[in-house]
């Protein structure tokens, strides 16, 4: 079965991200990113038949919260591939004719997880899955203490070095500095700084780790029927690819490749597209 152009994109929301939002709750951040949504896609939250959350922000609670009634709804919990695989089930269940219109919704808010025992970047409160081998001295923020062992295998497998690395964040930061929905907007950092920052998992050093950070975004996805009727122009899905990957970092049988080079072999297969023909990638870190 193939998915290709059987759903649309036809709104956005974004909660501009900041390091955090004090006296914001989880479901107020998702509420606001879900009317920018609807107001980016000219729709009521009466249109909405389905929803897709990230599994931290419950489906009951956020439709109960937003105030919708969907016929569809679910969680889905992939860490950061978790915008992309609720989009992925979005699709599907309007494809499947379950549903006709749905909400994807997902955010985080750092101040009502540390009450709840949530640690931001990690989901639900509950015993980390990692291993011996990761968390030796205690878990790290995020995904930092899996990043370190990758970075190192890097550059013994492939001879990267620091200041390529500390290259890449730079130019991240860069990218980030003019963007006002970013986290690091106006706050530039070189090269230097990220090689005189100080070490969080060596080799990984603290201006190129994974920061724990507040805000929420939404995506209205519908039919390809209900997007003719909307006046802006819609974003049609053309292919998607999931492949899950381990819990464990240092199981995986080779540390410097990730599953996104399954994933993207069938998102592009279904697509009809080669990489080529890719004129922007975006990958999650």
């Amino acid at each position: 079965m193939s998915l290709r152009g059987k759903a649309a994109i036809v709104g956005i929301g974004e909660v501009p991200t900041r390091r955090v939002y004090p006296g914001r709750s989880l479901m107020g951040l998702c509420a606001e990113a879900t009317a920018l949504a609807l107001k980016d896609a000219g729709l009521k939250k009466e249109d909405i038949d389905g929803l897709v959350t990230d599994g931290v922000a419950a489906p009951p609670q956020t439709a109960e919260y937003i105030g919708i009634k969907p016929q569809f709804a679910t969680g889905v919990a992939m860490q950061g591939a978790s915008g992309a695989t609720a989009t992925m089930v979005a699709a599907a269940a309007i494809n499947g004719g379950i549903c006709n219109t749905v909400l994807v919704v997902m955010g985080n808010s750092r101040e009502e997880g540390e009450r709840q025992g949530r640690i931001a970047g990690r989901g639900a409160p509950g015993p980390s899955v990692r291993s011996e081998w990761e968390e030796p001295y205690g878990m790290a923020p995020g995904a930092n203490t899996g990043y370190g062992l990758i970075y190192r295998r890097h550059m013994h497998e492939y001879g990267t070095t620091e200041e390529q690395m500390a290259k890449m964040a730079a130019d991240q930061r860069f990218n980030a500095h003019d963007n006002h929905n970013a986290v690091f907007n106006g706050q530039p950092a070189s090269k230097e700084d990220v090689l005189n920052s100080r070490y969080i998992n060596e080799p990984l050093k603290l201006l190129e780790s994974v920061m724990p950070c507040d805000g929420a975004a939404a995506l209205i996805i519908t039919s390809p029927e209900r997007a003719k009727s909307i006046s802006k122009r819609p974003a049609y899905i053309l292919g998607v690819g999931l492949q899950q990957g381990e819990a464990n970092i240092w199981q995986r049988e080779k540390f410097t490749e990730t599953p996104a080079v399954d994933s993207a072999k069938r998102a592009l297969a279904m697509a009809g597209y080669q990489p080529s023909d890719i004129e922007f990638a975006e990958f999650y870190d």
